[in-house]
């Protein structure tokens, strides 16, 4: 009974053991078989994703930007062209009785057509309006003249020749210079404070009709009023010597015209020197503004 009794309680120890270790294996299995499971599903979804069709959007409104300068939209600024390349705008701050100042510069690129575009802001101005409009006007004539003036040039000499050299070089510093001191009048116009100007006029106006009672503020004015005229009178020379070298590139294309006929050649000399002194002349004005 005994030995039968141990060779039971070995087998049933046996059996637990089996059972033991069958039960642990089949965690490890149950485990292993859903980590490949997942890793099978991860890798089918990676594949779907990079797989899937590119779809257009849909319901998308685009809104266009609008610029702002100065705090202001573009859309309000009226007829004020984009800036030229070569250009700075400078916005008023604060203020919206004046233009916005666009510092014109032949070197940096500005050209006939930009300065143009500004000055037409100016051309209703009470004080500045004659002004802008004689900065237009001369540059569409110097544009004129460049077209006649060289078309009569190549139809009497030969291009690259120095007859041809002698009075194209002359030519050129002309037009350069119109073009710069277009450039010059139209800064010079920009910064000029026209309602300022009015206003003080008819402040010392007043003033003269007040009687001494209201001398002892008109010294002061009275400078501020020099002032305004001078900056006055300075566009005002600026814009004869262009309109001078405007008048001698006429005299020019007619000269061309009649270049073999006798004593010609010394009178077309005599209108590029005077061509030449109003550049150098232009050039010391433009000295002066900066």
């Amino acid at each position: 009974m005994g030995f039968l009794g141990y060779l039971l309680a070995l087998i049933l120890f046996g059996n637990l053991a089996v059972g033991a270790g069958l039960f642990v294996l089949s965690r490890h299995a149950v485990r292993a078989g859903r980590r490949l499971i997942g890793n099978a599903r991860k890798r089918l979804e990676l594949e779907g994703e990079a797989q899937a069709p590119s779809r257009e959007a849909e319901n998308v409104t685009v809104e266009v930007a609008v610029e702002t300068t100065g705090g202001e939209s573009n859309k309000s600024s009226g007829k004020r062209p984009k800036a030229p390349e070569g250009a700075t705008v400078y916005a008023p701050s604060g203020s919206t009785n004046h233009h916005e100042y666009t510092r014109l510069d032949v070197d940096a690129g500005a050209t006939a057509e930009t300065i143009s575009a500004v000055m037409r802001d100016y051309v209703g101005d009470p004080v500045l309006g004659r002004r802008a409009r004689a900065v237009i006007e001369t540059l569409e004539s110097a544009e004129h003249r460049r077209g006649s003036l060289f078309a009569e040039l190549d139809g009497t000499f030969q291009r690259g020749t120095i007859s041809w050299d002698k009075f194209a070089g002359p030519a050129y510093a002309a037009l350069d210079s119109v073009l710069r001191n277009s450039a010059l009048l139209a800064n010079r116009i920009q910064a000029f404070d026209s309602a300022g100007y009015l206003r003080l006029r008819e402040d010392m106006a007043a003033e003269a009709e007040g009687g001494d009672g209201e001398r002892h503020h008109s010294e002061t004015r009275q400078r501020r009023l020099q002032l305004y005229r001078e900056m006055l009178e300075s566009l005002d020379t600026l814009q004869d010597t262009n309109e001078g070298l405007l008048l001698e590139l006429d005299k020019l294309v007619t000269e061309l015209s009649t270049i073999n006929g006798p004593g010609q050649g010394e009178k077309s000399d005599q209108i590029i020197d005077e061509i030449r002194r109003l550049v150098d002349e232009a050039k010391y004005y433009r000295q002066l503004g900066q």
